[in-house]
């Protein structure tokens, strides 16, 4: 029996893999392919190692919608009146540690005398705003 080309393995591997994601067995994946059920596995994780559960940009763009989601939800926290200081303060570093998971994301990093100046101007804020309120 001659040796299966590249593109012949590489076409088993995304067949396997096909059939794996519809929930078919391995022994069926085996029956059908013509293979043992070895060969399917080893299908399986070369298929898997070739083309990646999720590349590095769609685990960045993932990450970013969810930190848009929490800040969204946040700032319309904010907007509440209702809100004491207490609250406000959390929410606030909420909106914080999502803004420095962002700059993590994009690989860059915030010099640590920005953020305590961030956090100390966040405070004075809502100092300013608690006592205007009262």
């Amino acid at each position: 029996m001659a040796a299966k080309t590249a593109l012949e393995r590489a076409t088993e591997e995304l067949r396997a893999l096909e059939l794996r994601r519809k929930g078919i067995t391995l022994d069926e994946i085996a029956a059908e392919m013509g293979i043992s059920r070895r060969s399917v596995d080893r299908r399986l994780k070369s298929a898997l190692e070739r083309i990646g559960s999720e590349t590095t940009e769609q685990v960045r763009r993932r990450s970013e919608d969810q930190i848009d989601a929490v800040l969204r939800h946040a700032y319309r926290l904010l907007e509440l009146p209702n809100l004491s200081v207490n609250e406000r303060v959390r929410v606030l570093g909420l909106v914080l540690q999502c803004d420095r998971q962002r700059t993590d994301l994009f690989g860059a990093r915030w010099p640590s005398h920005l953020i305590a100046t961030l956090e100390i101007d966040n405070a004075k804020e809502l100092l300013d705003g608690a006592r205007s309120a009262k």
